[in-house]
This record gives structure tokens, sequence and C-alpha cells, in this order.
């Protein structure tokens, strides 16, 4: 210690070595808070915001549009995007099928109809793992963050977007959320949006960018069928492109009480670590249609026939065309 600082320590009433004591200690408290700062700003940065936003995925999709079929076909082309898929999918976003559809040759519009769906459902998976993830790591152990916290306050929001009832301290609760915050495998998806809009050449996908028959009891928000029943008070629901309608399909089969098994043949292969098969988690589908097991029979068919069951791990590529 320089003489300074000795008659420093000597004016308070200090030996020198009290005061390297101190300033040692001082030192340390120092350090301490520094290090409990920046760890407490890395922690802001990973947790979960309360806002609304906690649950925003966001990745950029590359709009796409087309006038004709044709053109449509050209377009999906031109970015290297054969069928089936040999390396990344481009992250591209169809907004809406033509309404020359029905005009393509059958290979060509099958073909343009999954490189045309694909991207939409490799984003949507792509966000419920992402909250998937999440929510597995704020579980892990078998204790959920403090109430109060940003992460439980995130994995609330989850909660309720995904129609869970209970409190996260329950054990059950914990393991129904993780049950339906998954994927649904791409060739299940596409397999029945197939079925379901004739390859994309139905009214209602034409007109309301609908791909699965979904209903709405809002006639604000939905076409009148023409062949309702009488008495019949639905409407088939419109989207404002084709995503929406990709986003709600997935949403009903991850929180609609009538697929219930699907989640649960599903839970059963995350479990086995094995990987999700269309084939087999469309059994989960027999209350999809009033068809029943001739739906679930003719969706697995559709898949086989088609190659769906081949395809690789799909994801789309690190950036936009």
């Amino acid at each position: 210690m320089n003489a300074v600082s000795d008659t420093h320590a000597a004016e308070h009433g200090l030996a020198p070595t009290d005061h390297r004591i101190v300033l040692a200690i001082a030192s340390v408290i120092a350090v301490t808070a520094a290090l409990a700062l920046a760890w407490q700003h890395l922690r802001d940065l990973e947790a979960p915001s309360r806002g609304a936003e906690a649950l925003a995925f966001d990745m950029t999709m590359a709009p796409v549009e087309a006038d004709s079929a044709a053109g449509l076909a050209d377009t999906l082309d031109a970015m290297d995007f054969p069928w089936p898929p040999e390396g990344p999918v481009p992250r591209i976003q169809v907004e809406h099928f033509p309404d020359d559809m029905a005009e393509l040759d059958a290979d060509t519009r099958k073909t343009v109809f999954f490189r045309a769906l694909l991207p939409l459902v490799l984003y949507e998976n792509a966000a419920l793992s992402h909250h998937r993830d999440n929510a597995g790591t704020l579980l892990q152990g078998g204790t959920p963050p403090e109430p109060g916290s940003d992460e439980r306050a995130y994995l609330g929001q989850l909660k309720d977007r995904f129609r869970v009832d209970g409190d996260l301290d329950d054990a059950a609760v914990r393991q129904q959320l993780l049950r339906r915050v998954d994927a649904v495998p791409a060739s299940l998806a596409l397999a029945q949006a197939a079925n379901e809009s004739g390859w994309g050449t139905s009214r209602f996908t034409l007109e309301a960018n609908n791909l699965f028959g979904e209903w709405t009891w809002n006639e604000d928000q939905g076409l009148l069928p023409q062949q309702r029943a009488e008495g019949a008070t639905h409407f088939v629901r419109i989207f404002p492109d084709l995503h929406g309608s990709v986003r709600s399909y997935i949403h009903n089969i991850n929180v609609g009480h009538a697929y219930g098994e699907l989640r649960q043949q599903r839970a059963n292969l995350r479990e086995q670590g094995e990987p999700l098969d269309g084939i087999i988690l469309a059994e989960g589908l027999i209350r999809y249609s009033e068809r029943g097991q001739a739906y679930v029979d003719e969706v697995r068919a559709m898949i086989r026939q088609n190659g769906l069951h081949q395809l690789p791990d799909l994801e789309l590529a690190d950036d936009t065309p």
C-alpha cells in the first residue's frame, strides 16, 4: 500500500492491514454484484416475456402469389423445389390456390399442391417445437417455475392457448400441456388437406382458403354450404390465406376433444423414441369424419399411394429465397 493510502487508513482509525482486508472485501462484493447483474441481464434475454409477444414465433416467409396454376408451377420450379424435396424446403408462403387448379394434369396438380402446403406445415411444426422445447426445459425436474416469474407467466399463456385446465403444480397438468404442444406429421397434414380440398380444387378452398372443411357458426366468418341440411346452422369458415387454414387445422388436432386418442398415440411414440408416423396417428382421426374408420383408411391410403410416409425429416431453409 502506498503512503497516501496508509495515511487515509490511519485517519479513519484503521491499521494498514485492516484497510487491505476492507478493500479486498469491497472488491469481492463489487465483482459479485457485477456478475449478478450480468447474469440477470442474460437471464432476462433468455426468459420468455410476460406479454402477448411471448408466444410469438418469428420466422420470415416469402409470400408467393400466382394468377394461374401453371404460373404457380413455374414459380415453384424456378425455386429449385422438387417433389419429393431433396434438401431444405424453401421458406415460402403460397397465399392462395389459383382458380384453375383443376386444369393441371393430375401429376402436376399433386406436386404443386404438396409444394405449396409443405412449407406452411413445417412452419407451424417449427413453432410448436420451439414452444415445446421451452416448456420442456422450464418443467425439467418436475417442478414448475415460481409463481410470479416470467417463466411461469409464459407457461400460463401456453396453457391458455392449448386449453389446458388446472394448476401447473399438478404433474398431470404439466403432462397434458406437453402432449398438446407438439407437431403433426407432414404426411398426415398433406394427405388430409388433399382429401378434404380435392387437391386444391374445391369451392371452399378457392373461395375461402379452407383446406380442411372447418366449420364456424358465425355467419360473418363463413360461406354458406350449398348442400347444408335443413335445420343446420353451420358455415364453412373463411381464412385470409392458406396458412391460416393450416394453422387452425394443426391447432384443432392439438386441442380438440375428438383427437385425444391421436395425442395419446403421439405421446406413446415420443416415449418410445420413435418418429411421428402419420399412418399410425391417422387412427386418431376416427372422429374427424362421420365416415369413421372408412375415412381413416382413406387417409392412410393417400399417405401410402403418394409416398408421403417416405418423406425424410424436413426443415425449412435458413433464409427466404
